[in-house]
């Protein structure tokens, strides 16, 4: 993890690593650094699975991770042992202190793109961890290096801006650790305050292990040191701001900058003068034309410091040259002008591919060369008495009468199968040029328009054009890539559950390439015009579904799979009224029943079949006393409604006697007695006169024969069910001659 020292960009020979001034940040973060440590000292309930709380980084990790400082895996583990990566705690210290993401416009080390996923956070905390800058070639990082526990020492002890200033490394470091000797010596001191400060330890063997990998754990335990640390309580923040220009064309450079008016200032570790809280220095460039790198130091009484580093390019300028030239001509010589301009120099000399051409005295300058065919380079130099030279280079491309071709706009990708190509050529010798599409003749009259079936994958079509002196034009290839998409199945509404053994299901395919996908339902060909309108009959139980569509290309829609619970039910049964007493002896019972699955469900009473067509009409006849119906209902499909239990308790009654007008007295010796009766269970019910039968069918007409005095009649009327009714009456009988 050492960086090369000295370079050719460092004034007075000295590589000075990017200072991390993590401290200011923090007070940014937190609002202030007395808040930082009272946010860490908070308690969390945040917990990884790899983490258990006897583990010896377990405090740190999740005090981290409740300020989201920190963050786990998918599967809840946090991996604690694992190493980290150089741009991973490029990540960890932007998410730490807040950085803002920056969007640099120039790449600041040569091995982090601007397509990397670390690069904005590189970009953004440069300024707080080391890159490297070799004598020769570029700054890299090398962000996938593992960072190393002499990386996090010295990156606390600068952020924590700790002074090294008279620190003995060798005598505080050589006696604790048998590897002193592999610690870098240009961050001997910077460890030396770290292990002092007790911000990082060495290992029970007595060694410190400088270049170890630094695991996870140990990274979160130790900002966690610095965050919970007194020394983020520091009463104010350094203030650097320094103001140096980038390039210049001079070699005296004027520095100015602000700083807290009681710090000391260094530029290159020289001591220039704080004038209440400003600065400004000059110097000069006097190492000729190269990268100058000036490193700026504030250092307040408490030993806080900030570090800025500050890269000045000097390169006087050359000449500025314009040049004007055709793109194309067909004529055998073109005209080459332009102008040049030069402030240390008027005019510049000027030469066209090493020719040189006259310059007038307001740097304007024209030339004629010959030309061949096809393409010709144009290379145009001017250069100053300083030797600074500005070079424009041109092509002219010379064509003896060949057509011009154009193709009309061509998309690079498309996922139709179909395209259509179309074109124009114009030649000054014939009106009507030949057009050619991979070698097959598309246009005789100057212009094409061809539709091409594409095939899947990158199409490859050459264009030239030809005129009738067999001059062609220069060949136009097209490249264009068929990405055929898979048909779009949508299906309409299918329930998860049904209660009808049959059910529709529908749905639409659509396809870019084809206006008739086929869509399939468990592998059957279910619509062939790109919808289906399909009637199944389920089965008890889960019904699975699997639907598919394919296109002329071969290509297959997303499977879609739908399951239906068919729940099969019993009719529904529904009895007319049925009494709960009578007095008839037979009764009418009827009913119906309904069935989603079948139209014509059988009835049943007492295990009898009474309707096999979803209704019933039954006369029955009861018994005396309690009579008993169950009825139930059945489909085809086996499956019964509830049973109905109806009782009808059966009252007999006995018949009922009208008799005819019976006179209480009477001189006559006979009279006729005559009478009715009517029963609701017997339609001829037996009518007796003093127990002797007088009427069979439901009436009766008796002359009786009267004795003198009073005469007793009873009449009787029964049933077939044994039940009576009795009525007496009494007749006096007084003869004529008793009574004179």
């Amino acid at each position: 993890m050492d960086e090369d020292s000295g370079g050719d960009g460092v004034v007075k020979g000295k590589s000075i690593r990017y200072a991390a001034v993590w401290l200011m940040l923090l007070s940014l973060l937190f609002g202030g650094v007395a808040n930082a440590a009272t946010v860490v000292q908070q308690s969390s309930s945040y917990v990884f699975v790899d983490v258990k709380t006897t583990y010896w980084a377990n405090e740190a990790i999740e005090s981290m991770a409740s300020q989201g400082i920190i963050t786990g895996n998918p599967d809840g583990t946090f991996k604690p042992e694992a190493p980290i990566t150089r741009e991973q705690l490029a990540k960890l210290i932007t998410l730490t202190f807040g950085l803002d993401l920056v969007e640099a416009e120039e790449q600041t080390f040569s091995d982090v793109s601007p397509s990397s996923w670390a690069y904005k956070y590189v970009e953004s905390s440069k300024d707080y961890l080391t890159g490297y800058f070799p004598m020769k070639g570029k700054p890299f990082f090398d962000p996938q290096a593992k960072a190393t526990r002499e990386d996090v020492a010295v990156a606390l002890v600068r952020a924590m801006g700790l002074a090294t200033e008279g620190v003995e490394a060798d005598s505080a470091l050589r006696w604790k650790f048998n590897d002193y000797g592999d610690i870098s010596p240009q961050l001997a001191q910077e460890v030396a305050v770290a292990v002092d400060k007790k911000l990082i330890q060495g290992f029970p063997d007595g060694s410190f292990k400088p270049n170890a990998p630094i695991n996870r754990a140990s990274v979160a335990t130790l900002l966690y040191r610095v965050l919970k640390s007194s020394y983020t309580n520091a009463s104010k923040d350094v203030q650097l701001d320094v103001q140096v220009p980038a390039n210049v064309s001079e070699a005296t450079i004027k520095i100015t900058g602000k700083v807290n008016a009681d710090a000391k200032v260094y530029i290159n570790e020289d001591e220039v003068e704080n004038n209440n809280g400003s600065f400004a220095e000059a110097y000069s460039l006097d190492e000729g034309e190269k990268v100058y790198e000036f490193v700026f130091k504030a250092v307040l009484p408490n030993g806080r410091s900030k570090i800025v580093k500050k890269q000045v390019t000097f390169e006087t300028t050359g000449p500025k040259l314009t040049v004007q030239a055709p793109d194309t001509t067909n004529q055998p010589s073109a005209k080459i002008s332009g102008t040049v301009r030069d402030s240390s120099d008027s005019p510049a000399t000027v030469w066209i591919n090493d020719k040189g051409v006259h310059v007038s005295y307001n740097g304007e300058w024209s030339a004629d060369i010959l030309l061949k065919e096809g393409v010709n380079k144009i290379v145009v130099t001017a250069k100053n008495k300083y030797g600074k030279t500005a070079v424009v280079e041109k092509q002219i491309t010379f064509s003896l009468a060949g057509p011009n071709l154009v193709i009309d706009a061509t998309p690079e990708k498309t996922n139709k199968n179909t395209i259509t190509l179309s074109g124009t050529a114009t030649d000054k010798n014939d009106n009507s040029p030949k057009i050619y599409m991979n070698d097959q003749l598309v246009g005789s009259y100057g212009s094409f328009n061809k539709t091409v079936t594409l095939n899947e994958g990158e199409n490859v079509f050459t264009f030239k054009a030809t005129n009738n002196i067999d001059k062609s034009s220069p060949t136009i290839t097209k490249k264009i890539t068929f990405l055929s998409y898979r048909p779009q199945l949508v299906l309409d509404l299918v329930p998860e559950t049904s209660n009808d053994a049959t059910i529709t299901l529908s749905g639409t395919a659509t396809d870019n390439n084809d206006s008739s996908p086929k869509i399939y339902m468990n592998d059957q060909l279910v619509g062939s015009y790109g919808s289906f309108n399909k009637t199944v009959t389920l089965k008890e139980g889960e019904n699975v579904f699997i639907f598919k569509a394919t296109n002329s290309l071969g290509k297959i829609s997303e499977t879609i799979t739908k399951k239906i619970i068919f729940s099969v039910g019993g009719p529904e049964l529904v009895l007319d009224l049925v009494p709960e007493t009578s007095n008839d002896a037979t009764i009418t019972l009827s009913g119906t029943a309904t069935d989603k699955n079948d139209s014509s469900p059988k009835i049943y009473m007492n295990d009898q079949l009474v309707g096999s067509y979803g209704s019933f009409n039954k006369t029955v006849t009861l018994k005396e006393g309690e009579n008993v119906f169950t009825f139930k209902a059945t489909n085809n499909l086996g499956k019964s409604s509830a049973t109905i239990k109806k009782i009808v308790v059966f009252t007999i009654a006995a018949p009922e006697l009208q008799l005819d007008y019976i006179p209480e007295t009477t001189s006559n010796g006979q009279i006729t007695l005559s009478g009715n009766t009517t029963d609701a269970n017997d339609s001829s019910p037996k009518i007796y006169l003093n127990d002797q039968l007088v009427g069979s069918y439901g009436s009766f007409n008796k002359m009786v024969t009267l004795k003198e005095g009073s005469n007793s009649f009873i009449f009787k009327v029964t049933n077939k069910y044994g039940k009576f009714t009795t009525v007496e009456k009494t007749v006096v009988y007084t003869p004529e001659e008793a009574k004179e």
